[in-house]
């Protein structure tokens, strides 16, 4: 999986580079782009691990169970997008997306609540008459409203990790960097479709996620700083004019 993301990259940088070249020795095509996409985020809240006291009945030894587990869903969503054509091989451009739905804590140990995403970013490649072909790299963040979680006030049991009741929900915001490639279609001279796939890597530092144990509840449990990759899909319409 790492030499895919590699791959991946290599490909998008080498991309990025010979557009870039084309770009200053060809002459310049450029105009404004706006549009819209629908999007399915694959995403994870980070690998945790938590450690239970399997209980017992005197006489006995007491004993531990340790389990692993990195919460991952795939949320879709819908956005927006701007850009600006420098010229047939270039372009700059921003795009918002909202990914609306709230996970329970039962679903696969996730619960990062609505998630807000925002990139900006370049796009490099080919456009000929009726496609193009682009790489795009785009720095930005993706807020989670239910991605941490805070001590709610209330006297709890002195245990770890405690219970998730003893704690109340709250936002957490992660760099994000989209790399990929990007297919488009020109039905007609403005109009296009647009076919997006890449690794959105999103760099998360400290904080709790939930983590349920098979028999013995739900809990809190502590998730240090991480990268992770995650697959992020999309397709819209736009017009350049």
């Amino acid at each position: 999986m790492r030499m895919l993301h590699l791959t991946a990259y290599v490909f998008a940088l080498a991309l990025l580079i010979c557009g870039a070249q084309r770009a200053q020795a060809q002459g310049v095509e450029h105009g404004w782009e706006m549009g819209g996409q629908f999007s399915a985020f694959s995403v994870t809240n980070g690998r945790a691990n938590v450690t239970t006291v399997v209980p017992c009945i005197a006489p006995c030894a007491l004993t531990t169970t340790t389990t692993t587990t990195e919460g991952r869903a795939t949320d879709p969503g819908f956005g927006a997008r701007v850009g600006y054509n420098v010229s047939r091989y270039f372009a700059v451009e921003a795009e918002t997306n909202f990914f609306p739905r709230e996970r329970g804590l039962s679903d696969n140990g996730f619960n990062g609540g609505r998630k807000t995403q925002g990139l900006f970013g370049v796009k490099v490649g080919r456009r000929y008459d009726k496609f193009g072909v682009f790489a795009k790299a785009r720095p930005g963040f993706v807020r989670f409203s239910q991605g941490d979680f805070t001590s709610n006030g209330n006297a709890c049991i002195l245990s770890f990790p405690q219970p998730i009741g003893c704690f109340a929900p709250k936002g957490r915001t992660d760099f994000a960097f989209d790399a990929g490639g990007v297919l488009e279609l020109y039905p007609s001279a403005h109009a296009f479709v647009r076919f997006d796939a890449g690794d959105t890597v999103l760099r998360s530092g400290d904080h709790l996620a939930p983590v349920t144990v098979p028999n013995r509840g739900t809990f809190a449990v502590g998730v240090g700083s991480n990268t992770t990759h995650n697959f992020q899909g999309s397709v819209g319409v736009g017009f350049r004019f």
